[in-house]
């Protein structure tokens, strides 16, 4: 695999490696090679893209636990809770009211 690297493109000696390819004249050869490079471009742009992608969700997954401490510090479930029962007993609280009005008339 290692001799492999010599094939690539930007690798050192690439200019004499094309010229030995072109002297073989064999187009199989050469459209092989060329395959090579393309897929071997190809994974170093998509590893790039990963990493990328990984670091990207490091910072996020980061920021999402920040997010989850400062909520726990507010507690903020349970004022969610106290404001959604106070809703509750105000709208029961008002239906009891229209419930007696409704007897009185």
């Amino acid at each position: 695999m290692v001799q492999l690297e010599q094939l690539k493109m930007g690798a050192e000696g690439q200019d004499q490696t094309d010229r030995m390819i072109c002297r073989l004249n064999d187009p199989s050869l050469t459209a092989e090679v060329h395959r090579f490079r393309i897929m071997a471009q190809e994974l170093e742009r998509l590893e790039e893209s990963i990493a990328a992608g990984e670091d990207h969700w490091g910072v996020l997954a980061g920021m999402h636990c920040r997010t989850i401490q400062r909520l726990e510090m507010a507690d903020a479930l349970t004022r969610i809770q106290d404001v959604d029962d106070g809703l509750v007993d105000d709208v029961l609280w008002s239906v009891k009211e229209d419930g007696q009005r409704g007897r009185r008339a």
